[in-house]
């Protein structure tokens, strides 16, 4: 019972998250400023932290470009958010502007509002982002992300209404066939939340096909990771995403 129970919370929240995206993915044209993106995954990992407790996750999101180099965009995912492991929507609102910093060099500076709907924790985590990124061409990028008003749980407790950053590096390289591969290093400061920090790594192969593509991605994460949230951390998982983008 408790399983089918489970079973069913989780199929309302795929729907729910349909159904939370369909506006703007009904306004997207494949030549018009609207684009719009669906995708399977085998595991819903972020920062090294498996969202989903190594369970697949459907993930919806649609984006405005705006030809002064302004956007807005939704994205969405099912989440089984830690410490509880129950079935919720994560929903992330975001707007940013670019700014070409001469030759192929561009900055993104992006505000990121995260909301979990029907989360089942007492405690409110949702929060807001601002973050500061550089890019070569679609080759190389690094970032600095700020949360200044974080709540998060870990074995170490809960801290609420703590601020953290962010430092991220990634890289990409394409090859013949519709080929490429790439990965990326990221060092989260939790310092004020729970007086620990730990860094975490990807390294991923991805084939792309007009609108569709594969990726196969092996995640990495430290020690501290683990110490912080357990069995939820990706450090050593496989990952296999499928996706389209309209």
């Amino acid at each position: 019972m408790r399983m089918r129970a489970a079973n069913r919370h989780y199929l309302g929240s795929l729907l729910q998250l349909i159904a939370l995206t369909a506006l703007p993915w009904s306004l997207c044209s494949a030549d018009g400023p609207w684009s719009a993106s669906i995708a399977a995954t085998t595991d819903y990992v972020f920062h090294g932290i498996s969202q989903t407790y190594d369970r697949g996750a459907v993930q919806i999101g649609a984006n405005y470009q705006d030809p002064q180099d302004w956007f807005v965009g939704i994205w969405g995912s099912n989440v089984d958010p830690y410490p509880l492991a129950a079935s919720a929507v994560e929903l992330d609102l975001y707007a940013g502007i670019s700014r070409p910093l001469g030759g192929d060099f561009n900055a993104t500076l992006t505000y990121t509002r995260y909301q979990y709907v029907d989360d089942p924790r007492p405690a409110r985590y949702d929060y807001d982002e601002l973050q500061l990124s550089a890019s070569y061409l679609d080759r190389l990028s690094g970032s600095i992300s700020y949360q200044p008003d974080l709540t998060q749980y870990s074995e170490l407790g809960l801290a609420q209404h703590k601020s953290s950053l962010d430092y991220e590096l990634a890289a990409r390289w394409p090859l013949p066939m519709g080929l490429a591969v790439g990965g990326g290093i990221g060092y989260y400061d939790l310092q004020r939340l729970f007086g620990v920090s730990y860094w975490a790594a990807d390294l991923a192969v991805r084939y792309v096909y007009r609108r569709v593509s594969l990726e196969l991605t092996r995640f990495f994460a430290a020690s501290n990771a683990s110490r912080l949230y357990d069995d939820a951390s990706a450090n050593g998982t496989w990952v296999l995403t499928a996706s389209f983008r309209y």
